[in-house]
């Protein structure tokens, strides 16, 4: 098996096509139709890597970054896919919008207390079993739920899927520091960004025109998760470093390396991205519609530049990374973000609100890649999986409070106000992660850092 996926990924450069007696000797157990979509995947890869500085990379790493990046696309599906297709759910339910809300809320909760837990599973026992585990499970009980006969059994299997999902979307930046170092492993996590964000254009749209079909279909596209687990069984590399597999040092080791300051950096940098996502574009929508008395379409459709201007910088993450410090290149980043959070009440035409928000999507996409770096390359291999869980459980605590206070703020100020105080809090928050900042630049090495 090894030997002719290597060489299918070897075939990559060449242009040729795949004749019967070419595929016969690379792949003889699969028809030349298969052989030929896997060349076709691997050239589209291949492209994708040369785009982001990564086409140096040795076939077994590509191989496994595919799979790494196709779990990341598949979690996708667990909010994005199914948020436009929960009207659907009300008639055949037979449930109010109020209890609507439930769906998303089972499946987010479990991270916050299992997120850090399956990342110590991943460090101690290693990250390949619980990665194809963990995508079989989220595709078959989100298929599952497409044969719920309540909603009550629709809510249980929802809340294993989400179980599935804790397991799984710590791993997704894990894995891609344990296969790629320096540079290439910001424009690794860079290309996941960009997955994203595309993901952001494609799942909303087909999950809402499935929807219209039969309130059921968007669910049983999850059944397409199950061939991604298979192939991390068969063929994702083990990465998880060498471990003492006592868990009491372990913890002892974790809790020392949360003190970094380059980790306090990344936490810190976690939790203010996603306070002023969620702080800010969960409300401009209502700004717009109240303010400029455009449609929720248009402002809908306004996301669009937020989400092209983190595609243009996520793709040059390890370009605009290289020679330079990861933490100042993030304090800059905070400070355009916050600017264009403050400049938008400003901003007298929706046009021109569109640029504010594509220059806060730039900011995006270089603080996403850079956070994700610092956190990966700040702590070793075998203590990598329980840090990104931890930053996960940091992130799950910054949108629940995020969307609380700014609704409670509400309850006193204008929207005006609020983004205000959120343009502010950027500025005051980069000046004091700047204090954390040592005059060395040192990197973590080893689980005795203190």
């Amino acid at each position: 098996m090894r030997n002719w996926s290597v060489g299918v990924l070897e075939y990559w450069k060449s242009e040729k096509p795949v004749t019967p007696s070419l595929q016969y000797s690379i792949a003889p157990s699969l028809p030349v139709l298969d052989c030929e979509l896997y060349f076709s995947y691997g050239r589209r890869m291949k492209s994708l890597t040369t785009l982001f500085g990564m086409e140096k990379l040795a076939p077994e790493k590509a191989r496994a970054l595919s799979i790494v990046y196709a779990s990341s696309i598949a979690l996708m599906m667990g909010v994005n896919f199914i948020q436009p297709a929960l009207p659907a759910l009300s008639q055949p339910f037979h449930v109010s919008d109020a209890q609507l809300s439930w769906i998303m809320t089972v499946f987010t909760a479990p991270a916050i207390v299992l997120s850090p837990i399956f990342g110590v599973v991943a460090d101690l026992h290693g990250r390949r079993l619980l990665l194809s585990l963990g995508l079989i499970a989220f595709g078959v009980f989100g298929t599952a739920m497409a044969f719920a006969p309540t909603f009550g059994w629709l809510l249980a299997f929802r809340t294993l899927q989400g179980i599935a999902f804790s397991a799984v979307i710590p791993l997704t930046i894990v894995l891609i520091g344990d296969l790629l170092e320096g540079d290439n492993e910001i424009s690794g996590q860079g290309l996941k960004v960009f997955l994203d964000r595309i993901g952001y254009f494609v799942f909303p749209p087909l999950g809402g025109l499935l929807a219209t079909i039969a309130w059921f279909w968007p669910f049983v596209f999850y059944v397409l998760t199950i061939p991604v687990g298979l192939a991390a069984f068969f063929w994702m590399p083990e990465t998880k470093g060498k471990s003492k597999d006592r868990p009491l040092a372990y913890l002892g080791d974790i809790l020392r390396l949360t003190r970094h300051p380059r980790l306090l950096i990344a936490f810190s940098a976690g939790f203010l991205r996603f306070f002023l996502d969620y702080g800010f574009l969960t409300y401009f929508p209502l700004f717009l519609v109240r303010t400029h008395g455009v449609s929720t379409a248009t402002a809908g459709f306004l996301y669009i530049f937020f989400a092209v201007g983190a595609m243009i910088t996520s793709s040059q993450a390890g370009r605009i990374a290289a020679g330079r410090d990861k933490a100042n290149i993030l304090f800059f980043a905070f400070v355009v973000s916050g600017a264009s959070v403050l400049a938008v009440p400003f901003i007298p035409g929706v046009s021109l609100v569109g640029c504010a928000l594509f220059f806060y999507g730039l900011a995006n996409g270089v603080i996403s890649p850079m956070q994700k770096s610092l956190l990966t390359q700040n702590a070793p291999t075998e203590l990598r999986g329980g840090i990104v869980s931890f930053d996960r459980l940091i992130q799950q605590l910054s949108k629940t409070t995020s969307t609380s206070i700014v609704g409670l703020l509400l309850v006193s100020a204008e929207l005006p106000t609020i983004f205000w105080l959120l343009g502010i809090l950027s500025f005051i928050s980069v000046a004091l992660m700047a204090c954390l900042l040592p005059r060395s630049r040192s990197v973590v090495s080893s689980p005795s850092v203190s």
